[in-house]
């Protein structure tokens, strides 16, 4: 007997080669997820425990159902004892030596109710809504996508956070203010090359108040004028 409940642990794998090992009890973890080569260097378990862990989906317990010694195996207090057809599925996709199932004897009736509901084509429909294979490559992509929603870079923030210190206006503050939220680079602070549009930048033109000195978008405005007067 191997006793791992209570140790907080949250992916199942890794085991070594106990050949001789008949009793695993894994209870009042945060499991949700069992390796697919999980019970390989372990295959003479009879008695498993996972009550009160985290498991949701039928297919988590595909490595499970592999199991060819199997006698009792105890899921209570996971999410997927809740899944449509849970009872039945294990039923069915286990060995046929599984005797007790969440501490109730499985009968006989029961066996053939899911033979009968997982047999045909319809059966074979049903498997695939309530236990879909997982898809490797999805699983990536979602993956890829989590770290690309993880938010700005610090440098990025740093040179918002730096143009907000050093802007003049209240409205080149809130501006400014908005792209730190956003964790999106304005054009106007990128360096050459990072992707700003091509020509030249846009210009922020503040009208200044009574008691206020001219900002520098202003001069440059007023430069502008001078030399195109000069020019003609």
């Amino acid at each position: 007997c191997l006793d791992l409940s209570d140790n907080d642990l949250i992916k199942l794998g890794n085991f070594p080669p106990l050949k001789r090992l008949r009793v695993l009890m894994l209870a009042n973890n945060r499991i949700s997820r069992i390796s697919p080569d999980c019970f390989d260097p372990i295959p003479h378990i009879v008695s498993l425990v996972l009550t009160g862990n985290k498991l949701e989906k039928l297919v988590d317990l595909e490595p499970v159902t592999k199991l060819v010694n199997l006698e009792r195996l105890s899921l209570m207090d996971n999410p997927v004892t809740k899944v449509k057809h849970f009872r039945p599925y294990m039923i069915h996709k286990s060995s046929k030596t599984l005797r007790i199932l969440d501490f109730n004897r499985i009968k006989d009736k029961e066996r053939k109710a899911a033979s009968l509901l997982f047999a045909g084509d319809r059966g074979k429909k049903l498997l695939e809504e309530i236990a879909p294979p997982r898809v490797v490559g999805k699983e990536q992509t979602e993956k890829v996508s989590e770290v690309t929603k993880t938010g700005p870079s610090p440098e990025v923030i740093e040179r918002i956070k730096k143009a907000i210190a050093e802007a003049e206006t209240i409205e080149e503050v809130t501006r400014l203010e908005k792209a730190l939220k956003s964790g999106v680079l304005p054009d106007d602070l990128k360096e050459p090359g990072e992707g700003a549009e091509q020509g030249p930048a846009p210009m922020d033109v503040v009208e200044p108040g009574p008691e206020q000195d001219a900002p520098p978008a202003a001069e440059a405005t007023e430069a502008t004028d001078a030399a195109a007067e000069a020019a003609s």
